[in-house]
């Protein structure tokens, strides 16, 4: 009957076949994000900056808060390629079925590059530009519903 290995050598190989699988995974770029400023009223700059206290510093695993330049009290940033937030973006201007996660209903549109998710029935409306990379833009936005939800008022029921 041939010997099995003992149990710690066999958990010792699988974790360095797992240490290895990850020694090339490359860092994320840091360096800060450009980001088009919208320009905004005076409330819309105070729901944005209640928005901004709320948001996570990472949307999914590894995609984690970078720097933006320009205003960082109306844009937002997270991982490589960047993740991008604006805030007091124009109402989504097609009339298509939203998507509701956490209670906010999104307008999502292709740009070509990826998908731009925007907030519809909102008083302020928020757009999270999600590149191709990320197979799932759902996931993407998900954690970032509840500080939509709790900053920024609806302005009509939800559908």
């Amino acid at each position: 009957m041939p010997r099995r290995p003992p149990l710690r050598l066999a958990l010792l190989g699988l974790a360095l076949v797992a240490g290895c699988t990850t020694q090339g995974a490359a860092p994320q770029d840091d360096s800060p994000v450009d980001v088009e400023v919208p320009v905004v009223d005076a409330a819309t700059a105070a729901t944005c900056a209640r928005l901004f206290e709320a948001l996570p510093d990472e949307v999914d695993p590894g995609v984690t808060r970078r720097p933006v330049r320009g205003d960082e009290t109306l844009t937002a940033a997270w991982g490589d390629p960047p993740v991008t937030l604006t805030c007091g973006v124009p109402e989504p201007d097609r009339p298509e079925e939203p998507v509701v996660i956490n209670g906010v209903a999104w307008s999502v549109r292709d740009i070509g590059a990826g998908f731009r998710w925007t907030t519809r029935s909102r008083a302020v409306h928020v757009a999270v530009d999600i590149p191709s990379r990320y197979e799932n833009g759902a996931e993407i936005v998900n954690p970032l519903s509840g500080p939509v939800a709790s900053a920024v008022p609806t302005t009509a029921p939800q559908q």
